[in-house]
């Protein structure tokens, strides 16, 4: 996480300690009990939409399983799959799996392949199927909101930027990066290779002119409120 991260999450997590103590001097009592019942409410909701999310995600997994074969491409473990498409993905939330499609693999040329598996390891790795569920649910809870659908859609994009500057990192050219992504079906399926491909591929093509491209992350929005609530609930109800 960067610093201006940490800053961020320090000062919501001093916001929420500050309702408390604002609040509980003003009304007496508990001043978490609305926020408490209003928060279990919308954290159950967001958890049912998650658990919706990662169902879709193992019947996702099984009807791509069917007809795939495991391999070592660039030395990372995937299943090539026809029913895939173009594409490349991961799946799975307690051990995700790289999917890549064989069609994709047939128009990739030269060290295209590295560049496309390298991106998806690190989706692997940072457990991407997972976060991009929880983002999901919140979107499809808070996203009539267009500065909550934004805020998200943000943060769903910042998992592909991760992952490609992790492919650059491991010795993929940006240039390599777009040209297989230009190369992929275009999807509105998180966690895969060609999610967000029009915002990556002007970055990629920033890179390769030397124009530096900013990817921190930003907040981990997918769990934040969850851990708000409960740092203002315990703070609250420890006397802070």
């Amino acid at each position: 996480m960067t610093g201006w991260s940490a800053r961020g999450l320090v000062a919501a997590a001093f916001a929420a300690l500050g309702w408390c103590a604002v609040v509980g001097g003003f009304v007496g009592g508990d001043p978490m009990l609305v926020l408490e019942i209003a928060g279990s409410v919308l954290i159950a909701a967001w958890a049912v939409l998650v658990l919706r999310e990662l169902r879709g995600s193992h019947r996702l997994a099984s009807a791509l399983s069917a007809d795939a074969h495991e391999v070592s491409l660039s030395g990372v473990r995937c299943r090539v799959t026809p029913a895939l498409g173009a594409d490349a993905l991961v799946v799975g939330s307690i051990r995700p799996r790289i999917y890549v499609g064989a069609p994709l693999l047939a128009a990739l040329s030269s060290d295209e392949p590295r560049a496309v598996l390298h991106h998806e390891d690190h989706h692997r790795s940072s457990r991407a199927p997972l976060r991009a569920a929880a983002l999901e649910a919140w979107l499809r809870l808070l996203g009539r909101s267009n500065a909550v659908r934004g805020i998200i859609l943000d943060r769903l994009t910042d998992l592909e930027t991760l992952a490609d500057a992790h492919a650059i990192r491991r010795g993929s050219s940006a240039r390599t990066l777009a040209r297989a992504l230009l190369k992929a079906d275009p999807t509105r399926q998180p966690a895969s290779l060609s999610y967000a491909t029009d915002r990556r591929i002007a970055q990629l093509l920033d890179r390769a002119a030397g124009i530096p491209v900013d990817v921190r992350g930003r907040l981990p929005y997918e769990w934040l409120p969850v851990a708000l609530l409960a740092v203002a609930t315990f703070g609250c109800h420890v006397g802070l």
